[in-house]
């Protein structure tokens, strides 16, 4: 055999070897007994050798909302379910109550439940909701409660960022436009615009006391995503949900002492979504029909899960795989995790 077509039919075994090597992302059902009950589940098993997970928004706003479908198909993901709690009744914003980070950039903070976090090198965790934001301008400091949400009370220091929307979409009894790391205005009541180098403070009842007098014209203005123990955010992807289902392998689903109070999270039945990591180096992407917090967090330790985190549920649950709805939504979502091969 001519060496040259040796090497190239060699070439070409190993590439098809490779490829069958490669695993497939699909969907297993599952039946599942969790405290005593049969729960139907749906699996998805993600071998993270292969494949990156990361979060995705359903556009170029923290508040847009989309189809699962259409969000994984706009990530160009194999496989995606969905993700952070989000304000979706009529007459509400669309806005995650979760974390959501994106490429190393918080686009909104959560301020109870669980957080998955990815890092820059890949590997995951599971840790409590805690960041806020701390400040510097000039020689003094200053902070805010949250990023991009739209104000639901009459005392509040939030940031607004153009992942926000060109402009605020409420009047603000103080305003401080920061562009370029400088303060270019400060206002009283008006709707600013959010300029797309830089970022709005908007303060409103007992803040403005507290700070307005120390935003100037002119100063140079910063802020940092911090947790409780000042240590700051560094992960490229994150997602806040919760409660914990699975830590170190055992049960400890606690959702009251996360900081939920609506019976939906706390006793009810309902369909559920959730994501585990496994000791074997897989993630879990599994949905449910009907169970409880506590039931899922069972099923989540009998498909194998070390640590876990339950996501937004009911209407929201979402699973879909190799571009087909394998767990319809019964609503638009604001994000969703991802997984996609590894290049």
């Amino acid at each position: 055999m001519n060496p040259t077509v040796g090497r190239k039919w060699a070439a070409l075994a190993l590439s098809a070897l490779g490829s069958l090597a490669f695993a497939t992302l699909a969907p297993q059902r599952r039946v599942v007994q969790a405290n005593g009950v049969s729960v139907s589940a749906t699996v998805v098993r993600v071998p993270l050798s292969q494949y990156e997970v990361r979060v995705a928004t359903a556009g170029s706003r923290v508040h847009s909302n989309a189809s699962l479908l259409s969000i994984a198909t706009a990530a160009k993901a194999e496989c995606a379910i969905n993700g952070t709690f989000l304000a979706a009744y009529a007459g509400e914003t669309g806005e995650p109550y979760g974390t959501v980070v994106v490429e190393g950039r918080a686009l909104h903070l959560g301020s109870s439940g669980t957080r998955l976090d990815v890092g820059f090198d890949g590997r995951m965790r599971f840790v409590r909701e805690d960041l806020r934001i701390r400040g510097a301008v000039g020689s003094s400091s200053w902070y805010a409660y949250n990023l991009n949400v739209t104000p639901r009370t009459s005392n509040y220091s939030y940031v607004f960022t153009p992942d926000f929307g060109p402009r605020l979409t409420f009047a603000p009894d103080a305003a401080v436009v920061v562009r370029g790391g400088v303060v270019t205005r400060v206002t009283r009541r008006e709707a600013v615009f959010v300029p797309a180098d830089g970022f709005v403070i908007a303060l409103d009842g007992v803040e403005v006391a507290q700070l307005a007098h120390r935003f100037s014209v002119g100063a140079s203005v910063t802020y940092r995503v911090v947790d409780a123990a000042n240590g700051e955010l560094n992960v490229r992807f994150g997602v806040g949900a919760g409660p914990l289902l699975v830590s170190g392998g055992r049960v400890v689903a606690n959702p009251a002492a996360e900081g939920f109070r609506d019976a939906k999270v706390l006793t009810a039945r309902t369909a559920r979504s959730a994501v585990g990591l496994t000791a074997s180096g897989e993630l879990l992407l599994v949905t449910m029909a009907n169970a409880s917090i506590a039931q899922t967090a069972s099923v989540l330790r009998s498909l194998g899960a070390i640590d876990a985190m339950n996501l937004d549920g009911g209407a929201s649950s979402g699973l879909v795989c190799g571009g087909r709805v394998v767990t319809p939504s019964g609503r638009a979502l604001a994000n969703a995790i991802v997984v996609k091969a590894k290049p």
